[in-house]
C-alpha cells in the first residue's frame, strides 16, 4: 500500500504546514492462542531503514512498555520469509502457519510470500476494488500466484495433490538417474574386462524380470558368449588339467621352491603394508568428514554474521555479546578465557568478523580439497595392493601344486594354462557378481518405478472430497450473498460458479469483471472474500478470521445492498472473527445504514493525524 504524504512529507495542522522530521507504525496484535504483540516499523527516520522490524513481546500502545521484551527482524530483504531474523518468517509463525513451497515461471522453488496471501484478507482504497486478487505482487514470478493463495488460506487438498503428483515425478526422474547409474557403471566394470553388457535397457521398466535377460558377452578370440558359458569352459578344463599330473617337476622343483618362498614373504610383508593403508585411509576418511562439519559450522556463522550485518545497516541496536561472556552465534558462555578481560583486545566488528570466517572458511575449503585427493590417492593404493595380493594368493597356490605333482619333465605351457583358467575363472565369478549386484538394484528400482507410476496414474483429479465440500459451501455462500446484496449483471445469480480450476468465480467458463456493472463487481468481491470467512466458520482452514476493507462501499453501491453486507459481516462476531470497515462516510450516512446492526462504531473528528497528548 502507498503511503500518503502526510506521513512522509508533510501535513497541515490548523492552517499550518508541518515537516514531517520522523515517523513510524506500531500496531498491536493479539494471536489465536492469546499471544499479544506490539510491531514497530519506521516510515521516515534518520538512524533506521524501513527494511528493520522490531516486534515487542506485550501490548506496547496499552501496557507497560517498561516490562517488554523486544526483537528486531528484518523485511523486504533476501531471506526475510524463511531465515530466523527474517519478519515475514517470525510473522508466519505467530500467526500458526507453515508456508507452502511454489514454483516460479524460472523453475525455482520459494515459499508463497505473505504478500501473496494477504489481499484475501485486506482491501486498500486505490487499487484494491478493481476486482478479486487485483493487487498481487507480480514481481515474485510464482506461477499461478492467486490459485496458490486460495488454496492456502482454503486449506485444500488440492495443493497437496499437486506438490503428491510433483514429489512423484521428481522421485521418478531419481529412479531414472539412479537406474541409468546403475547401468552405467556396470558396463564400465565389463568394459574393464573386455565384455559387453546386453538386455538391459537405460531407462527404468515396470516390468521384472526382465526379458529376455541381461547378460555380459565375453569375446573368446573368435567370437562373443555369455560370461556363464565362459565359466564353465574354463571350469571344465581346469578340472581336465587337475585330473592329470604336471610332468617332470623334478628338474624345476628348486626354482619354483624358491619362486614360492619369495612369493609367501612377499605377501606377509604386503599383509602388514594392505593393514597399514587401510588404516590410514580410514583415518583419511574422518578427517574428511570432520572438515566437512567444520566447514558447515562455519557457512552457518558467517550466515548469522550476515544477517546481523544487515539488522545493524537498517537501523537496529546491536552490540557484539563476546564482551560480557557469551558467543554472538551459539549464546554459550566463554568466561574461561586464558588472559584477563581487561588485558584482551577488543572484539572484532562484524565486518572483521565476516571477513575472519570467510577466510577460514577459505581455508578449510582448501585442506578438504587435498584431504579428497589424499583419499583417492590412498583408496587407490588400497586397491592396486588388493589385486597384487591376489596375484601372489594366485602363484602361491600354482607353486604348491606343482611341488605336490609327480616329478615328471614340467611343461611350463602347462602350469601357465592353469593359471590363466584359474584368473579367468575369478574374473568371470567377479563379472557374474556384479551384474547379480546390479540385478538386486534394478529390481528395486523396477518396483519403485512401478509404484509411482501407478500412484501417479491415480491422481487425476485435482481436488479431493474434501476440497469440493469446501467448495461447494464457499458456492452456497457465494451465491446467497449475491442474491441478499441485490446482484442484478446476471440472472439467476445461481449461474456463476467457482472454478474447480482457478477456484475464483466464473460465468460460462470465464472469470467475472468484463460483464458486470461496477457496483455488481463491488457486490462480487464482499461476497467472495466474506464467503471465505464463512467457510472458515465451519471447517478447518488457514483463513485469519481476519477481514479489512477501505471504503467499501466503492461505486456508490446501494445502501440497501450495503446494509445487508454489514449485516451479513457483522455475523462474525459469534465467531470470534472480525470485520473492519474503514470508510470516510459522514456520521448521519454511517448511523443511518448500520442502524440495528450489532456493530463498533470509532468516529475520527477533523484530521485522524493529531499531536500526542503527554
Amino acid at each position: 500500500m502507498a503511503l500518503q504524504y502526510a506521513v512522509l512529507e508533510r501535513f497541515q495542522y490548523k492552517d499550518e504546514e508541518i515537516h514531517v522530521d520522523e515517523s513510524e507504525v506500531l500496531v498491536e496484535i493479539e494471536n489465536g492462542d492469546g499471544q499479544i504483540i506490539t510491531i514497530q516499523r519506521a516510515i521516515i527516520s534518520h538512524t533506521k531503514k524501513r527494511n528493520l522490524v522490531t516486534v515487542w513481546n506485550g501490548p506496547l500502545l496499552t501496557g507497560d512498555k517498561n516490562d517488554l521484551g523486544r526483537k528486531d527482524y528484518f523485511v523486504r530483504i533476501e531471506g526475510a520469509a524463511q531465515r530466523p531474523l527474517g519478519f515475514h518468517n517470525f510473522l508466519a509463525s505467530y500467526l500458526g502457519w507453515q508456508l507452502p513451497i511454489v514454483s516460479r515461471f524460472d523453475g525455482s522453488d520459494v515459499p508463497l510470500y505473505l504478500e501473496c496471501i494477504f489481499p484475501l484478507f485486506a482491501i486498500e482504497q486505490k487499487h484494491g476494488w478493481s476486482g478479486i486478487q487485483s493487487r498481487m505482487p507480480a514481481h515474485f514470478r510464482i506461477r499461478e500466484m492467486g490459485k496458490r493463495a486460495i488454496e492456502f488460506v482454503l486449506k485444500l487438498d488440492s495443493y497437496a495433490i499437486a506438490a503428491e503428483r510433483q514429489r512423484l515425478r521428481e522421485q521418478l526422474n531419481a529412479i531414472s538417474e539412479n537406474w541409468e547409474r546403475v547401468v552405467i557403471e556396470l558396463d564400465a566394470k565389463f568394459g574393464a574386462f573386455g565384455g559387453v553388457l546386453r538386455n538391459v535397457p537405460k531407462l527404468p521398466r515396470s516390468e521384472w524380470p526382465l526379458v529376455p535377460p541381461p547378460e555380459c558377452l565375453i569375446f573368446d578370440g573368435k567370437e562373443w558368449e555369455p560370461v556363464q558359458l565362459a565359466q564353465l569352459r574354463a571350469a571344465s578344463r581346469l578340472k581336465e588339467l587337475s585330473a592329470v599330473d604336471v610332468p617332470n617337476i623334478a628338474d624345476d622343483a628348486a626354482r619354483i621352491t624358491e619362486a614360492l618362498r619369495a612369493a609367501q614373504k612377499e605377501l606377509a610383508a604386503l599383509e602388514v603394508t594392505a593393514t597399514r593403508a587401510l588404516q590410514d585411509s580410514a583415518a583419511e576418511e574422518t578427517q574428511n568428514a570432520s572438515i566437512r562439519e567444520r566447514i558447515a559450522a562455519l557457512e552457518a556463522d558467517l550466515q548469522q554474521y550476515q544477517d546481523l550485518k544487515r539488522l545493524r545497516e537498517i537501523g537496529a541496536e546491536l552490540k557484539l555479546s563476546v564482551v560480557t561472556g557469551r558467543c554472538p552465534t551459539c549464546e554459550q558462555e566463554i568466561n574461561d578465557v586464558l588472559l584477563p578481560q581487561a588485558a584482551a583486545a577488543p572484539p572484532m566488528s562484524f565486518e572483521e568478523n565476516i571477513k575472519f570466517i570467510s577466510g577460514q572458511i577459505s581455508a578449510f575449503t582448501t585442506m578438504l580439497n587435498d584431504s579428497q585427493r589424499v583419499m583417492e590417492a590412498r583408496q587407490r593404493s588400497v586397491t592396486g595392493i588388493r589385486n597384487r595380493l591376489q596375484e601372489l594368493r594366485t602363484s602361491i597356490r600354482t607353486y604348491k601344486q606343482a611341488l605336490t605333482s609327480a616329478e615328471r619333465d614340467a611343461s611350463a605351457g602347462a602350469v601357465r594354462e592353469r593359471m590363466v583358467l584359474e584368473a579367468n575363472i575369478q574374473t568371470f565369478e567377479r563379472i557374474s557378481e556384479y551384474l547379480d549386484d546390479a540385478l538386486e538394484s534394478l529390481e528395486v528400482y523396477a518396483q519403485e518405478f512401478a509404484k509411482c507410476t501407478s500412484a501417479l496414474e491415480n491422481l487425476k483429479s485435482d481436488t479431493s472430497e474434501r476440497d469440493e465440500s469446501k467448495m461447494q459451501s464457499l458456492q452456497t455462500s457465494f451465491i446467497s450473498q449475491l442474491e441478499q446484496y441485490g446482484f442484478s449483471s446476471i440472472k439467476p445469480a445461481s449461474l456463476l460458479q467457482i472454478s474447480r480450476e482457478t477456484f475464483r468465480p466464473t460465468y460460462e467458463g470465464f472469470d467475472l469483471g468484463f460483464n458486470l456493472s461496477a457496483s455488481d463487481m463491488i457486490r462480487t468481491i464482499w461476497s467472495y472474500l466474506n464467503g471465505l470467512m464463512e467457510v472458515a466458520r465451519s471447517t478447518d482452514t488457514n483463513h485469519l478470521g481476519l477481514l479489512v476493507l477501505d471504503e467499501p462501499r466503492q461505486q456508490q453501491a446501494d445502501k440497501i445492498s450495503f446494509t445487508e453486507f454489514a449485516r451479513r459481516a457483522a455475523a462474525a462476531k459469534e465467531f470470534n472473527q472480525q470485520v473492519l470497515f474503514l470508510t470516510s462516510e459522514d456520521n448521519e450516512t454511517i448511523s443511518t445504514m448500520l442502524a440495528g446492526i450489532e456493530h463498533h462504531y470509532i468516529d475520527f473528528e477533523g484530521k485522524m493525524i493529531l499531536p500526542i497528548e503527554f
